[in-house]
C-alpha cells in the first residue's frame, strides 16, 4: 500500500480502507455524532464523519458531472479485495424551483448537496469496515481514530407544539385540490403539512436514530447547515442501481394501520380510488425508465407492504440495460414521482408551490449514494422531520385523487407521523 502512495502525487485523493483492530483503535468509547448516517437491509448501516469533498448546487442533475469526475478521480488503497468502492452521500430538496432557505425550518441549507467523507465506519453481516479519505500526503501518516465526541446529559422531554388552525388548513388543502382535479386536466395531487416539536436544548442524533425503525426501509441522519440534521426512516425507495439492474418501488395508496388487518388489506386492494392513485405512480415510473433506454418488467396488480402504522399499495419494478444509466442519472429522472408529486408532474409541482403555505425542503426530496462505477441506492425522503437545535419539523403527506375525503386524509396523515412522533418524543 506505502508503494502505491509513494506513485501518487501528494495532492492525488485516496481512499484508504481498513478493518478495525487494535492498529486502527477506529472506534472510541464516546464517538462523535456522525454528520451522515445511512442504513438498510442491503447495504447495512454507515456513520460517516467530516467532508473530505462537498459539493453543493440546486439539483443532483446539476452536480452529477462534478461527483463523476470527483468519484473517478479517487484512488482506492486497500487490503480487502471486495471492500467497498468510495461511496459520495447525499441528495437534493423536493423542488429545486422552489427556494426554501428563508424558511425558518430550513434556513442555510443547500438545494442539493453530495459529500465524500472524510471517515466512514460501515457494519454489515458481521462484517465492519472503516475508510479514511484525504490527500496521498496525509494518507502516508495516517492515524486511525474516528471523531470523538463528549458525554451527554439525558435530554429534556419533547412536546408536541399546538397548532389548533391546522385540522381546519388541511381539509381546505384538500378541497382546493379536489376543485383543481374537477376538470380532468390534472388526475392526482399530493397535499402536506408539517407539524413541530420543541424541546429545551438540542436533540442527541443518537437518540433521535434510536428511535427510527430500522425495518421500514431506509434509516438517514444528513447534516445540511450548522446545527441544522435532516433525519427519517423513509419506506420507498427512489432507485437501486446494481450493475446493469435497476430497481424502483413503486408506493402509492394507503391506509392507516388498525387492529382488522386483513379486512383492511382486503380493503385497500378492492379500492378503486387507491389503484388509480397507484397506477399512476407505475405507469410514469415505467415510461420514465423506458425513456432512458431501460427494458421494465413488473406485476399487473400490486401487493400490500405492511408498515406498523399504515398499509401501502407496492408494485416493484424491475429494469435492464446494457450499459444502464448511472444512480446519479436514475435519480435524476425519477424525483419526484407521481407519489409525492402529482400527475401530470408540472402542474403538480405548480400547484404544489402555489397552495403549500411552507416550503418542503428536503422533505420528499432524494437521499442516498453513489460510487464510481455508477452503482447507487437512492430513497425518497419520507418520514423525516428536519431538527434545528430545540425546535423540529416534521412533514407528513398524502396522495389526493377525485373522490379523497379530507377527515379520511387527515387520520393518514396522523398515522404516518407516527414515524416522527417516537424518533422526537420516544415511545410511548
Amino acid at each position: 500500500m506505502l508503494a502505491r502512495l509513494d506513485a501518487l502525487p501528494p495532492d492525488a485523493l485516496v481512499a484508504v480502507t481498513a478493518a478495525p483492530g487494535p492498529a486502527t483503535d477506529a472506534v472510541p468509547s464516546t464517538a462523535a455524532a456522525p454528520s451522515i448516517h445511512w442504513s438498510t437491509d442491503a447495504d447495512g448501516a454507515t456513520d460517516a464523519w467530516g467532508a473530505a469533498l462537498t459539493l453543493d448546487g440546486p439539483s443532483l442533475a446539476a452536480l452529477a458531472p462534478a461527483v463523476r469526475r470527483a468519484l473517478a478521480a479517487v484512488t482506492h488503497l486497500s487490503d480487502h479485495p471486495d471492500a467497498p468502492s468510495p461511496r459520495m452521500f447525499g441528495g437534493q430538496c423536493f423542488d429545486p424551483s422552489r427556494p426554501h432557505d428563508d424558511d425558518p425550518a430550513w434556513a442555510g441549507t443547500p438545494g442539493a448537496r453530495m459529500v465524500l467523507p472524510t471517515w466512514a465506519r460501515t457494519a454489515h453481516r458481521g462484517r465492519a469496515l472503516v475508510q479514511w479519505v484525504g490527500t496521498a500526503a496525509e494518507a502516508r501518516c495516517l492515524r486511525w481514530r474516528l471523531p470523538h465526541g463528549v458525554s451527554a446529559p439525558p435530554a429534556a422531554p419533547a412536546a408536541r407544539a399546538p397548532d389548533p388552525a391546522a385540522h381546519d388548513l388541511w381539509t381546505a388543502l384538500v378541497r382546493d385540490a379536489l376543485a383543481a382535479m374537477s376538470d380532468g386536466a390534472v388526475a392526482k395531487l399530493v397535499g402536506a403539512r408539517r407539524v413541530r416539536w420543541t424541546r429545551p436544548g438540542p436533540w442527541p442524533l443518537a437518540e433521535v436514530l434510536a428511535g427510527l425503525p430500522v425495518h421500514d426501509g431506509a434509516r438517514f441522519a444528513m447534516t445540511l447547515a450548522p446545527d441544522v440534521v435532516f433525519v427519517g426512516a423513509t419506506p420507498e425507495r427512489l432507485v437501486l442501481r446494481r450493475g446493469d439492474a435497476v430497481e424502483v418501488d413503486a408506493l402509492a395508496g394507503s391506509l392507516p394501520r388498525g387492529a382488522d388487518d386483513p379486512s383492511a388489506v382486503a380493503a385497500l386492494l378492492a379500492s378503486a380510488k387507491d389503484r388509480h392513485e397507484h397506477a399512476l405512480v407505475v405507469t410514469f415510473i415505467a415510461d420514465a425508465l423506458r425513456a432512458l433506454g431501460l427494458a421494465v418488467s413488473h406485476d399487473p396488480v400490486p401487493s400490500v407492504r405492511s408498515l406498523p402504522s399504515v398499509h401501502h399499495l407496492w408494485t416493484p419494478l424491475r429494469a435492464h440495460a446494457s450499459p444502464a444509466p448511472d444512480a446519479l442519472a436514475l435519480a435524476a429522472a425519477l424525483h419526484p414521482t407521481p407519489a409525492v408529486a402529482g400527475s401530470p408532474r408540472d402542474a403538480a409541482l405548480r400547484w404544489i408551490a402555489r397552495r403549500e403555505p411552507a416550503p418542503r425542503g428536503w422533505y420528499a426530496g432524494a437521499l442516498g449514494w453513489c460510487d464510481a462505477r455508477g452503482d447507487g441506492c437512492f430513497v425518497v425522503t419520507l418520514r423525516s422531520a428536519v431538527i434545528r437545535g430545540g425546535e423540529a419539523w416534521a412533514y407528513v403527506g398524502a396522495g389526493l385523487v377525485p373522490g379523497s375525503d379530507p377527515e379520511a386524509e387527515w387520520r393518514e396523515t396522523e398515522a404516518k407521523l407516527r414515524t416522527a412522533r417516537v424518533a422526537l418524543e420516544g415511545p410511548r
